[in-house]
């Protein structure tokens, strides 16, 4: 994923925040969120091996699946819920969208925009799924559950009752302010939960 996304990621979260990271990883973004933002970080991540690199940075990262790692937090535990990279291949989107919004006043999402005018291009002239920077893996080799585009995604927030407080979209030049439904290949939204 793109360096600048993760920027993006750290501009927004204020200093000294509570931070819950879903996807973990190997550890490395957390690690630099707590550097450089001295927030109190916390993770989960599925795979026993990027667990292990977690622990061995210092970090505190539980061992499981997303929901169940929601599960064992209480009602505003967190000030951010981040979801990077991940969010297309986890369901029920709904209702980890709901848990998310539970244990954390906003959440920070990334996902990949099926709707790039080259998975667009891939889709119409070769007749095959798409492989790009943001899609690199084949579509039987693919983690990704959900194909969805930035307007998908509008609609999903809007049935929600989600509010979008900044988007960011990119691709492989930097950022995209024109037209990203069709020239950003990921895109990185902060919600929170509208008015009820």
């Amino acid at each position: 994923m793109y360096q600048n996304l993760y920027s993006q990621v750290i501009q927004w979260v204020p200093e000294r925040a509570r931070v819950l990271d879903l996807g973990a990883g190997d550890g490395e973004f957390l690690e630099r969120l707590v550097r450089e933002k001295r927030v109190a970080g916390e993770g989960v991540e599925l795979d026993a091996v990027k667990v292990t690199r977690c622990i061995e940075r210092g970090l505190a990262v539980h061992q499981g699946d997303v929901m169940d790692g929601l599960d064992q937090y209480g009602d505003g535990a967190f000030d951010y819920v981040l979801l990077l990279g991940t969010f297309q291949e986890l369901r029920p989107s709904e209702k980890l969208v709901r848990e998310a919004l539970r244990v954390s006043r906003r959440l920070i999402v990334s996902y990949s925009n099926f709707a790039h005018v080259r998975v667009r291009f891939q889709m119409a002239f070769t007749g095959r799924s798409p492989v790009t920077q943001a899609l690199p893996s084949p579509w039987y080799r693919t983690p990704n559950i959900h194909f969805f585009s930035i307007l998908d995604f509008e609609d999903f927030c809007g049935e929600m009752g989600l509010r979008e407080v900044e988007r960011a979209c990119f691709n492989a030049r930097g950022r995209v302010r024109w037209l990203p439904n069709l020239r950003a290949e990921v895109a990185l939204c902060l919600l929170e939960a509208g008015p009820k």
